[in-house]
């Protein structure tokens, strides 16, 4: 009995072992969050291929991705498609948008910021000399195009004194010859990019940047879904750490980085084009001042009370979820949760064996004290017969002598002879 009792208690403890190492190895596996296998996902990009993606490309040439268990689609911006839309939809896993972000995520869509790129936004208005056009004022009367996710630009407009809903708008075509040939007045444009061809195509114009209102908004954010975080958490900080790898390698090699595009991605744009809009893009960006992807809370917080001020957001709006937490406090409460029921069934099956051993072991001494008193008292009962047998002998063979005696009292020989 005490054998069997020993190996179930032996076979309790090891089970109790291996849940724990299961539950350990679990925990181990969600903060790792990566396998042997190569994860596809896509990044869709809110342009056309250029130097304003140019730390994507940069993690896919490095092996940054890959290095990370990820294969990385880039995919396009196409005109009938809202970047930002895609994301949402599931159709791509990360996306780049802009501070307008801020406005779905005030509207419940689930959208959460990673990282920001564009420390300032390379979003300004563009306005040619010719057209007279000497402040925003006299722009509120002429067309002009303005490009959506540029609520940013019509905030400049209303800080202005031109209410944005008086302006007359036309449909953005991403044509800079529609400015040149006087098709517009002005056109919402990237710092990084359009002045190039002005001023190869030798146009004069005239710069408006929100930021000389005193609305300095991010620019380019990388950001994700509430659902992409819950459901991969390794993976989107995987991906993040990638891109922000490749961004800073992009930012040191800036030459490599546009003959790599001009190779794999076309040549939609000059060889110089695409170094100008590396240098603006360094200048936005201040990879010397601020770490790449650096967030800060306070200054999202004051985009936010701008979009209200100009009631683009509610009063009172929260960033809680919004903003992403590269690091946070890891959450091992379910892990608590297990090991704590792992001990306590521990504690009952210890509970329960202690006192069967101890038991059997009680049993076991029983048994041998009894067998230990069984052997004396067989002792002590084979002494006693000896010792009572001998003298009872005598005292029966007198006995017989003597009535032998008496009854041969007549011939005393005859007694004698008994002895």
């Amino acid at each position: 009995m005490f054998g069997r009792n020993r190996t179930l208690c032996r076979v309790v403890l090891l089970s109790l072992a291996g849940w724990m190492a299961l539950a350990l190895t679990d925990t181990a596996k969600a903060a790792n969050g990566t396998g042997a296998a190569l994860d596809h996902v896509t990044l869709q990009l809110k342009w056309k291929h250029q130097f304003q993606f140019a730390g994507y490309y940069a993690a896919v040439a490095q092996g940054y991705y890959r290095e990370a268990g990820l294969e990385v689609n880039l995919r396009e911006a196409e005109p009938e498609h809202d970047p930002v839309e895609e994301v949402l939809a599931g159709r791509a896993e990360f996306g780049v948008g802009t501070s307008e972000l801020l406005l779905l995520r005030g509207k419940g869509r689930p959208v959460v910021a990673l990282a920001v790129i564009y420390q300032h936004s390379p979003l300004v208005l563009l306005a040619r000399k010719s057209a007279g056009a000497g402040d925003l004022q006299a722009l509120a009367a002429q067309p002009v195009m303005i490009e959506p996710q540029s609520a940013e630009l019509l905030a400049y407009f209303k800080d202005e004194g031109v209410d944005p809903a008086k302006l007359h708008l036309v449909p953005h075509t991403f044509d800079v010859r529609d400015l040149i040939n006087g098709r517009v007045a002005a056109m919402s444009a990237y710092a990084t990019d359009e002045p190039f061809q002005l001023r190869q195509a030798g146009v004069d114009y005239l710069t408006f940047t929100p930021r000389a209102g005193g609305i300095d908004f991010y620019g380019d954010n990388l950001f994700t879904t509430e659902g992409e975080i819950r459901a991969h958490p390794g993976r989107v900080a995987a991906f993040r750490q990638a891109s922000l790898r490749g961004w800073e390698y992009a930012l040191a090699h800036p030459e490599e980085i546009a003959d790599l595009i001009l190779r794999d991605h076309g040549q939609r744009k000059t060889r110089e084009a695409l170094l100008f809009e590396a240098q603006q893009t360094a200048q936005l960006m201040h990879p010397e001042l601020i770490e790449v992807g650096h967030m800060n809370p306070g200054r999202w917080q004051h985009i936010a009370d701008t979009y209200t001020e100009f009631g683009m957001l509610p009063a009172g709006f929260s960033l809680k979820g919004f903003l992403y937490d590269a690091n946070p406090q890891s959450d091992y409460r379910w892990a608590y949760w297990t090991l704590g029921i792992v001990s306590l069934v521990a504690v009952a099956a210890l509970g329960w064996a202690l006192p069967l051993l101890w038991l059997n072991r009680r049993l076991r001494r029983s048994k041998d004290s009894a067998e230990a008193a069984n052997a004396v008292k067989g002792y002590y009962l084979a002494v006693m017969a000896h010792e009572v047998r001998t003298p009872l002998s005598g005292i029966i063979g007198l006995a017989h002598l003597s009535f032998k005696c008496v009854g041969s009292l007549a011939d005393p020989l005859t007694c004698t002879s008994g002895w």
